[in-house]
């Protein structure tokens, strides 16, 4: 009869190695996101603990466990976000934002964050340049400061 601990214990020894080699690019996200208080760590920390008991059940490969686990991130830093001001830009919409720190913040490629956000390209290229448009019209809305040493 086949030791039910033993598949367990292998089971979670995997999870561990998952979040070893996802937790440094989950918690950036979650910086990213929400800034460096309390909150980003929460989040991270609420990732990594929703799917220990699915993973547990299912187990999955690497590139599924990383899906899931920037969108459980999104997912809790969005709720956490609720509450807070945004991180980024006020003129970005969250949606904007998440696109911005995935690609700008972590350098994920377009197919990465096309996976992580269930977009297609020619959707995400086109969001990507409106957001860089929305950006630029903002910053040339800013008053500018002039610095002089005198």
């Amino acid at each position: 009869m086949p030791d039910p601990l033993s598949r367990t214990s292998a089971s979670t020894a995997g999870f561990a190695e998952y979040i070893e080699k996802y937790s440094g690019n989950i918690y950036t996200l979650s910086r990213l996101l929400l800034g460096q208080g309390a909150e980003a760590e929460e989040a991270a920390v609420k990732s990594f603990t929703e799917l220990y008991e699915p993973y547990l059940r299912t187990g999955c490969d690497a590139q599924s466990f990383s899906l899931q686990c920037y969108r459980e991130c999104i997912r809790h830093c969005s709720l956490i976000a609720q509450g807070c001001k945004p991180r980024i830009s006020a003129c970005l919409s969250w949606e904007d934002q998440l696109v911005h720190a995935l690609r700008y913040g972590l350098r994920l490629s377009l197919a990465d964050i096309g996976l992580i956000l269930r977009k297609n390209l020619p959707e995400l290229k086109a969001q990507i340049r409106q957001m860089r448009e929305q950006l630029a019209a903002h910053e040339a809305a800013q008053p500018a400061s002039s610095l002089s040493v005198g």
